[in-house]
């Protein structure tokens, strides 16, 4: 019998390795089960990578650098590189959205709070499904669709998800993170381009709608929604949907005007929760939405009144009123999280909270 190649080998342990992973974060009542996902999703890439330098003749061990022609040792074996180094050898473009996934979820790990694992879940939900997508994508660009975990990942069960006391306690989850937690999230997409944020590939978005189906009001059918695959108008309306953990119930086909979008109590509100400054919608709202000229002034009159920039607010004509949409609030976020932004985008130092 022919011996298989190292590569294999490698390969395989990878692919045991991201199955564990999928085991251990969707196991019912499993302890630590975001920290236990990252170890063994990091060791899967670790040996997938190295199955790749192996395969395409890649010298992937330590040399000593006091004597280059001989490789470093632990226990008598050559040391390996580690999953930074062999990042940089996959993708040298710092700007490649799965070498930007994998760095940040590392970071993730290595600030994993257990107090705080739930609320941590819920925003690095996005990251974590990056992770595995991009995973399987790459065994099998590599290796084939033998070595492929799709057949054995099904889609987890949450329902939390779909019951309104459930979504609360996720918010609440999140909103419990301290801010130095928050601040690690909007820091770390604050250094990136727009580009590498919004590809699937650094995070995976999904909305989930529950809808009407043909046989029974009652069941529950799920769609799920590649952003890559949305014409400009769609992908516009779904990101006026994308709320707080990304969930939208729905019981049934019933209109509902303006959903999705924010009056200034409770835009400022979500911007107040996520920055450590106090952030008040009748002053420092008010001053972002000039600062930024997101609408007219309340002098406008007439079709001026209509005059907004809709990617952040919309006229509600029968009101008479402004709403604004969850990417402002993201927006404003990302700008006031620090003292400088803060007092560049409303024009005065913040007041800690």
């Amino acid at each position: 019998m022919a011996r298989k190649p190292s590569w294999i080998k490698m390969v395989e342990s990878s692919r045991l390795e991201a199955l564990n992973a999928v085991e251990f974060y969707n196991r019912p009542a499993s302890r630590r089960p975001l920290e236990a996902f990252f170890v063994h999703m990091h060791m899967a890439w670790l040996y997938l990578l190295h199955a790749e330098f192996a395969k395409a003749g890649i010298n992937y061990h330590y040399r000593d650098p006091k004597s280059p022609s001989r490789y470093l040792k632990v226990d008598g074996e050559r040391k390996s590189w580690d999953l930074e180094r062999s990042l940089r050898e996959r993708w040298p473009q710092t700007s490649d959205a799965v070498r930007n996934n994998l760095e940040f979820t590392v970071r993730i790990r290595n600030r994993i709070e257990h107090r705080y694992e739930a609320g941590l879940m819920v925003v690095a939900a996005g990251f974590t499904q990056a992770l595995i997508v991009n995973y399987e994508e790459e065994v099998v660009e590599q290796f084939g669709a033998v070595f492929s975990i799709a057949d054995d990942v099904h889609l987890p069960i949450s329902l939390s998800t779909f019951s309104r006391e459930g979504v609360a306690r996720l918010i609440a989850a999140q909103h419990d993170l301290p801010t130095r937690l928050k601040d690690f999230f909007i820091d770390f997409r604050s250094t990136l381009d727009a580009e590498i944020v919004n590809d699937r590939r650094f995070e995976f978005r999904v909305e989930i709608i529950q809808k009407r189906t043909p046989t029974n009001d009652a069941d529950l059918a799920v769609s799920f929604v590649r952003e890559e695959e949305l014409t400009p108008e769609q992908r516009k309306a779904y990101e006026v949907l994308e709320r707080t953990g990304r969930i939208v119930l729905r019981e049934k086909e019933r209109p509902v005007s303006n959903l999705g979008r924010l009056k200034p109590k409770a835009a400022a509100a979500a911007v107040e929760a996520a920055i450590p400054f106090r952030f008040t919608a009748s002053s420092d709202l008010a001053q972002a939405w000039k600062k930024l000229k997101v609408r007219p002034p309340s002098s406008a009159r007439g079709r001026s009144r209509r005059k907004t920039d809709e990617r952040y607010c919309i006229y509600d004509e029968p009101h008479d009123d402004y709403l604004y949409t969850q990417p402002f609030v993201d927006l404003l976020i990302r700008k006031c999280a620090s003292s400088s932004g803060f007092m560049d985008t409303i024009g005065r130092a913040p007041r800690t909270k």
